[in-house]
């Protein structure tokens, strides 16, 4: 039994060593004193430091088959961008070509499209356009976005019988309803 506990972490000693009478995972438990809560909280803490450290080593691993993934296939990488952008340049010779104007290629390993892509506009200073725009008639190019002022709401109004209030007219605000208050708790593992 001694080489039992020599062999145990000091960690998990003050974890088991601390454990309140009666503490079972499986069915309600209330702590009762700061002993109790001084337990929970290391309990708490080695939890979420062996949790850090499976995070730690999942991350090493993930980096390492991030960098084989990126090793192997890197060069089939170039060799997808280079035949993608011959055959697009075979398929527009093709789809200029009066006699022939085929607007796809299809063979047995895959399919080459092509299609009509309209203009598109794309705004390069948002001021300098909303400037423009309102100053030249076309607020419609404008899309304003409504939404309610919460941190506002929640400073200007009054509470009553399950309703939100007008302050100054005492009368319940269509379209809001109280949510109620109260304390919450955090809890921080030192590290």
């Amino acid at each position: 039994m001694p080489n039992e506990m020599m062999e145990q972490s000091l960690e998990d000693f003050l974890a088991t060593i601390g454990q309140p009478e009666g503490f079972d995972y499986g069915n309600a438990f209330a702590i009762n004193n700061d002993d109790e809560a001084l337990w929970a909280m290391r309990r708490l803490a080695q939890a979420q430091r062996r949790i850090d450290v499976v995070n730690a080593q999942a991350q090493v691993e993930l980096d390492r088959i991030n960098s084989w993934v990126e090793q192997n296939t890197v060069a089939n990488g170039q060799t997808v961008e280079y035949f993608e952008r011959i055959l697009g340049d075979y398929l527009m010779r093709v789809r200029e070509n009066d006699a022939d104007g085929r607007k796809s290629l299809d063979f047995p390993d895959g399919k080459v499209t092509s299609r009509v892509v309209s203009p598109k506009v794309e705004v390069t200073d948002l001021d300098a356009f909303l400037t423009w725009a309102e100053a030249n008639g076309h607020g419609d190019w404008v899309r304003t976005k409504r939404e309610a002022n919460l941190a506002v709401i929640k400073q200007g109004v009054d509470y009553a019988e399950g309703a939100v209030l007008d302050p100054t007219t005492g009368v319940a605000i269509d379209g809001l309803a109280p949510v109620e208050g109260g304390i919450s708790t955090s809890v921080k593992v030192s590290e």
